[in-house]
């Protein structure tokens, strides 16, 4: 069981990163000035799409990795 948690908590904060990164470059892709903006880390839309699901899965992983 520890090991299914311990994934468990990878797959959801690479999967969060993995999305973030995906929607900033969709997004990037319909910016219609020359210059590529950067991804912008300390927004609300990256609390909710990257950072509370990132701090989640490291909770899971953690209390996988402590469980007895």
């Amino acid at each position: 069981m520890r090991i299914v948690l311990m994934l468990l908590g990878a797959a959801i904060s690479g999967g969060a990163l993995l999305v973030w990164i995906y929607l900033n470059g969709m997004a990037a892709s319909w910016s219609t000035s020359n210059s590529k903006p950067s991804i912008d880390w300390l927004t609300g839309e990256a609390l909710l799409w990257f950072w509370l699901p990132f701090v989640l899965g490291l909770a899971v992983a953690f209390i996988g990795w402590k469980r007895f």
